[in-house]
């Protein structure tokens, strides 16, 4: 997910392990280093980091974050006595004047 930008650096978070790879526009990896501050970092470590953290949902940089995943996940959670609450919100044409 594309989450913004700060400093010229894109911050994206993946939507399964819920880490960040942050990215400048020429690919460059950075994390972040105390509040609004970011130190450039090796790429690969980064993405080696993000592996990591799938494998412990049982997922990888191919598994898609979808409807099936969310439901296998809310099940698993389910079991371990965690219950979900999802508030849908459907937006109202609204004129201001």
């Amino acid at each position: 997910m594309y989450m913004g930008r700060i400093n010229g650096i894109n911050l994206y978070k993946h939507g399964i392990c819920r880490d960040y790879l942050n990215l400048d526009d020429d690919g460059n990896c950075y994390i972040a280093d105390g509040p609004g501050c970011y130190r450039r970092v090796d790429f690969e470590s980064q993405l080696n980091k993000l592996k990591e953290s799938l494998s412990a949902f049982n997922a990888d940089l191919g598994t898609p974050y979808d409807e099936g995943f969310i439901a296998r996940k809310t099940e698993e959670l389910r079991q371990h006595g965690i219950f979900l609450l999802t508030i849908e919100v459907e937006p109202a044409d609204v004129l201001i004047h």
